[in-house]
């Protein structure tokens, strides 16, 4: 780990003494209309860059240093929520995309990237990896005893195996992935199913995200050092029959192609009276 830190140190200085070379100029620059934006995340998949991340629900330009300002990405938004605009901006550095673009390749440095965010752009601590124990209680855990059933129909017992269940929270790493089924659930749709640990959970991991509010560019990479690193050969995806969470695959494609592994992709959806209304094998 001290080894480590040395390296990442090291790079760091050489991207704040690349950043002392950068000046604001006026030039063209992508603005993003918030009220437009649904976050469905297509631009964000079509950035050559990387300048760009959902936050909160919606697209941002991470840091005007990415971002070259010829709009590829315009012609993605189905809302029309990008445009170009002229203003003044920190200059477009294509050094330093190169080392964020070779950063988002290297998930064992994904600290760098977001100290480097967070000292040039706008402090936005959503940016911030939070695998470094934000919350106290993010330690792991796993519970041994299997689970079984109750025959008590007054019963219904705890499935779950593991803390914790929050992608921002889990350790990639983490015994309990160690399975070749993996439940990724929208964190509505426990409260929605009333019979989520009876009939799905089970026993098995679990991630919970909201694909409306919680994903950005360090909650994915997350999410793909898990399915590279541990024998995942099927997802279980439970989402809500809502559009922002029906979209969830729109950021879980790039990274199954990414890691280049088959993994099957089970799809099932809920409605807001807590009916299965699909469930089905997408692959």
């Amino acid at each position: 780990m001290f080894e480590r830190k040395i390296i990442l140190s090291y790079q760091l200085q050489e991207l704040m003494n690349l950043s002392k070379k950068i000046k604001k100029v006026k030039r063209k620059i992508i603005r993003i209309d918030e009220e437009l934006c649904t976050g469905c995340g297509k631009c964000v998949i079509s950035c050559a860059e990387g300048a760009l991340a959902i936050i909160d629900g919606k697209a941002k330009v991470i840091s005007e240093i990415l971002c070259d300002g010829l709009g590829a990405c315009i012609g993605e938004c189905p809302e029309g929520a990008l445009k170009i605009e002229e203003r003044d901006a920190l200059e477009f550095n294509e050094e330093i995309v190169e080392m964020h673009l070779e950063k988002l390749k290297n998930e064992g440095k994904s600290e760098l990237l977001e100290d480097f965010v967070q000292e040039t752009t706008i402090k936005n601590e959503k940016m911030q990896d939070s695998s470094g124990f934000c919350c106290i209680s993010s330690e792991t855990i796993v519970f041994d005893e299997k689970w079984t059933d109750s025959d008590d129909v007054n019963e219904i017992k705890s499935a779950l195996r593991q803390w914790p269940v929050k992608l921002t929270l889990v350790n990639p790493k983490a015994p309990y992935f160690s399975n070749r089924e993996l439940i990724i659930a929208s964190d509505c749709s426990p409260f929605i199913y009333g019979e989520f640990h009876r009939k799905i959970l089970r026993g098995r991991p679990m991630i919970s995200t909201c694909p409306m509010l919680n994903i950005n560019e360090s909650e994915l990479n997350k999410l793909k050092e898990i399915l590279r690193y541990n024998p995942i050969e099927k997802l279980i995806l439970i989402l809500v029959d809502v559009g922002c969470c029906l979209k969830f695959k729109i950021y879980l494609d790039p990274i199954l192609n990414a890691i280049n592994r088959k993994i099957e992709i089970n799809e099932v959806v809920i409605n807001r009276r807590g009916e299965i209304i699909k469930n089905e094998i997408l692959n």
